[in-house]
């Protein structure tokens, strides 16, 4: 019998509601309130998000960000900085045995994302996990440089088609809880994003791609939203009923987002304070990676 999950489509939001909305749901399903959820979302207007151990001052130009209003939000997650424009991004959480997971973060980062793999493979493209690609890039990571743009840098399940990559993931775990966000790019944002960098990354368009650039084609957000939705159907063999926000979850949302997200104190200061309230106190760990 196939589990049932619940499908929320929250559209376009600012990057404060968007991480917001992302941090409600894993602190509304710990406390065993929803199912497991998949939820689809795009960003208006353009910000930037940036790896929870990051110091954004060091990777972004925080005076030409203000300058030019700019958003910028600290995620829960670690990972590199993204810029978020014109792209359709996911989120899930849910417990590990949901989805087949393992107690390895890296287990789980290539489980889950089989369904971008199918994703694409349904769009017609030739995915890879970058892995499969170069498997001697990854025989040892400890000599392996990180950028500080997500984008930029290669783990072994980044998704790579025709040799570049394709999007971004970052995970969390609460214990035996498991979120994660990525995103898609629909088209490419690279000079856009540039000038804002502190580090600009080298190569970067010769080794990054958009969904237009290997489809061919423009791509629509709802074309991919609901190719999404049928791949992760069949790839977990699971229902995902169209659902919304239930009361709690919304009441945290607006909680989190102004007492948190809004503020320069967890977005451009210190994040240890945030640390022992109410919505980090529970973290088994922090897991910085930045994927697919």
């Amino acid at each position: 019998m196939k589990d049932n999950w619940r499908f929320i489509q929250t559209d376009f939001g600012g990057a404060y509601a968007n991480m917001a909305m992302d941090e409600a749901m894993l602190i509304t399903y710990s406390q065993g309130k929803i199912p497991p959820t998949l939820r689809i979302y795009g960003w208006r207007p353009p910000a930037f998000s940036f790896g929870y151990f990051q110091n954004p001052e060091q990777v972004l130009d925080i005076a030409k960000c203000n300058k030019e209003n700019m958003p910028f939000v600290r995620r829960i997650t670690g990972g590199e900085v993204i810029f978020h424009h014109q792209e359709l991004t996911y989120s899930l959480v849910c417990s590990k045995d949901k989805i087949r997971g393992r107690d390895f973060v890296e287990n789980s980062l290539k489980t889950i994302c089989l369904f971008l793999i199918n994703t694409y493979k349904k769009l017609g493209l030739s995915p890879k996990f970058a892995i499969e690609q170069n498997p001697y890039l990854f025989k040892n990571n400890s000599t392996k440089r990180r950028n500080s743009f997500c984008f930029a840098s290669k783990e072994k399940y980044d998704i790579v088609v025709n040799g570049k990559k394709l999007g971004g993931n970052a995970q969390r775990r609460r214990r035996n809880i498991i979120f994660q966000h990525g995103s898609i790019p629909l088209k490419s944002d690279i000079d856009t994003a540039i000038p804002f960098l502190k580090e600009k990354p080298l190569e970067l368009k010769s080794n990054t791609c958009s969904l237009q650039e290997v489809l061919g084609r423009g791509i629509e957000f709802l074309e991919l939203k609901n190719v999404i939705r049928n791949s992760f159907e069949e790839t977990f063999s699971v229902n995902l009923q169209e659902e919304v926000l239930i009361f709690e979850e919304e009441k945290l949302f607006h909680e989190l987002k102004e007492e948190k997200y809004c503020s320069l104190q967890w977005n451009l200061h210190q994040i240890d304070n945030f640390r022992n309230s109410r919505m980090e106190k529970d973290d088994s760990f922090y897991q910085k990676t930045c994927l697919a």
